[in-house]
């Protein structure tokens, strides 16, 4: 019989929530769906809606390496999703000026073209400054952390973010499209 040695272990850590109104340099990573354009978004399980799926992790700070998810969604079938696809994309368009100091009001050719992306995996990597809120707990969830607010140029807060190469084996590779991804089913559990 095989014996696991753990007192070598790391001891095990509580992970309180990250106090509301913490400013973090955060680092997006795009956790690939299943539908929508290059496979890069997210069905809902009832399938009425599409989002992007992102996993926001803290770069530096007595928080580092600490995470918070948040799911844009992009399309969908209701008037409360045409609205949320709305939010969804100025936030997009906030973490876009915010990684790369583009003033909001800035109407120039250069911003204009800082605010294109070929698709949403483009994101992937992406370093810009937010605001950490706290959503309470709920039924039988615990508090958890929540993206509260992308810190652009016009706010005093905002400072310029060094973007980095994603660490080898880090980087999400390209999303099936939609042809490949029709013969995989995710399962149930996976949803």
């Amino acid at each position: 019989m095989q014996q696991h040695d753990l007192n070598d272990a790391d001891v095990q850590r509580d992970f309180d929530i990250i106090p509301g109104g913490t400013i973090a340099v955060l680092q997006i990573k795009v956790r690939p769906g299943n539908s929508g354009e290059h496979g890069w978004l997210r069905t809902s399980n009832d399938g009425k809606s599409q989002g992007l799926d992102l996993e926001l992790t803290v770069v530096a700070g007595e928080y580092a390496k600490r995470k918070l998810w948040t799911l844009l969604t992009l399309d969908g079938k209701t008037d409360g999703h045409a609205e949320a696809a709305r939010i969804s994309r100025s936030k997009i368009r906030a973490m876009l000026e915010s990684a790369r100091g583009i003033m909001p009001d800035d109407q120039s050719d250069t911003a204009k073209a800082a605010r294109r992306m070929e698709h949403y995996g483009e994101l992937n990597g992406l370093r810009f400054i937010g605001r950490i809120g706290v959503q309470p707990a709920q039924n039988s969830f615990k508090a958890k952390n929540t993206l509260d607010l992308v810190v652009t140029p016009d706010r005093q807060v905002w400072q310029p973010v060094e973007q980095v190469a994603l660490e080898q084996g880090a980087q999400v590779s390209a999303a099936p499209n939609a042809a490949e991804s029709a013969s995989v089913k995710r399962p149930a559990w996976a949803s």
